[in-house]
């Protein structure tokens, strides 16, 4: 898939940088990614970001929205976009935290692209965690309602979901931190004690699931037997609204060599085993590792892809999620495919779920009441 990605703000910047990230298997020859931040320091720590695409917005440029289009950052975005538009792409992504300051300028940027290019046009936002205040909630509930009605579709990341699994784990997974570390966690599985922002794990997680997306829509080494080409992932979302994207993996174990009887009879042992892990792993996905919890009864349209190696992807299992999530949603498009990878190079067997056109995501709704409460009656 051809994407043009825009982080916008400190939260944007660093997931549009995530995403950037190089993976392997990828030709990703053509994502194209910009961001645009107010502080200099987050601009200049982004990795994978080239350094002409990294744009500085000064705080006093956003202290009044409406003059947002008349200044000299506003054309350099716009020149940006144009620039990084001549090879064509599939759709533009806008990646934000619903709460920050650069959000106000999503609706601004979405009439220059609209402009002079034909491409849907999603965001992706993170919703703040209750621990950053009631004002910050509150804003992220009113731009929430600002930029539904003028994108294609709006993916939604939980930070409070995702903050409280990304502490969970490292609490049963580290060992004892270093003194005085309290918002700072450390890495687990490093030989060296590395301090990280948990965030940044956040991040890691939201930039899987979006470039699971872009090598589905790409050419592949391994042939996949069930092609899901980038027009069924646009379909899926576009005109959608509010869109949820699941992701659980699972590590596959190192199988010594065996003879070829052996291997035969394991073969019939372990197809059962490889459904019921492709099972497993769509339910959690589902119901645990989705990017904000919603109900699958409520959805329109979703979409089914299996990664992993070819040889442990089971039909089987793909065929009980593809009729579990068919009878589920509350609507008739469902479209599936499978990423298989090398076994050489494949150590995950991973289910991805994209549920879109949701009615309603309770998160979103919670956030939705507070200003409600504001409202005169």
């Amino acid at each position: 898939m051809r994407l043009l990605i825009l982080g916008l703000g400190t939260a944007g910047s660093r997931i549009a940088d995530a995403i950037a990230e190089p993976a392997a298997g990828s030709t990703r020859n053509t994502l194209h990614v910009i961001a645009v931040d107010n502080d200099p320091t987050i601009l200049e720590n982004l990795k994978y970001i080239r350094r002409d695409r990294k744009v500085y917005f000064p705080k006093d440029s956003i202290s009044t929205p409406e003059l947002l289009t008349t200044t000299f950052t506003i054309d350099e975005v716009k020149a940006q976009l144009k620039s990084n538009d001549a090879g064509g792409h599939d759709a533009v992504l806008l990646c934000a935290g619903l709460g920050g300051g650069l959000i106000d300028l999503v609706p601004h940027l979405v009439g220059i692209i609209r402009e002079t290019m034909f491409e849907p046009v999603f965001a992706l936002v993170t919703l703040p965690s209750d621990d950053e205040g009631q004002e910050r909630l509150k804003r992220a509930a009113t731009n929430m309602r600002q930029i539904r009605s003028i994108l294609d579709g709006v993916i939604v990341f939980d930070n409070q979901l995702w903050l409280d699994k990304v502490r969970e784990q490292i609490e049963t997974a580290v060992q004892q931190p270093g003194p005085g570390v309290t918002e700072r966690f450390w890495i687990p599985g490093t030989p060296e004690k590395t301090s990280v922002d948990p965030y940044d794990l956040i991040n890691h997680q939201i930039s899987k699931r979006i470039q699971f997306l872009i090598q589905a829509g790409e050419v592949q080494d391994t042939p996949p037997q069930m092609v899901l080409d980038t027009r069924e992932i646009l379909n899926t979302i576009t005109g959608m609204g509010l869109i949820t994207i699941g992701l659980a993996d699972e590590v596959l174990e190192e199988h010594s060599k065996i003879g070829f009887f052996r291997q035969k009879q394991e073969s019939l042992v372990h197809r059962q085993e490889k459904a019921g892990r492709i099972v497993k792993l769509a339910e959690k996905a589902v119901f645990r590792d989705i990017s904000a919890y919603s109900e699958l009864s409520s959805a329109k349209k979703a979409l089914i892809l299996l990664i992993g190696p070819e040889d442990e992807l089971s039909m089987k299992g793909f065929m009980a999620v593809r009729k579990w999530i068919d009878d589920s949603i509350n609507g008739y498009e469902l479209r599936s495919g499978d990423s298989p990878v090398s076994s050489r190079h494949g150590s995950h067997v991973a289910v991805l779920i994209v549920l879109s056109g949701l009615s309603e995501i309770p998160r979103v709704s919670e956030l939705d009441r507070l200003i409600q409460k504001n409202q005169p009656q």
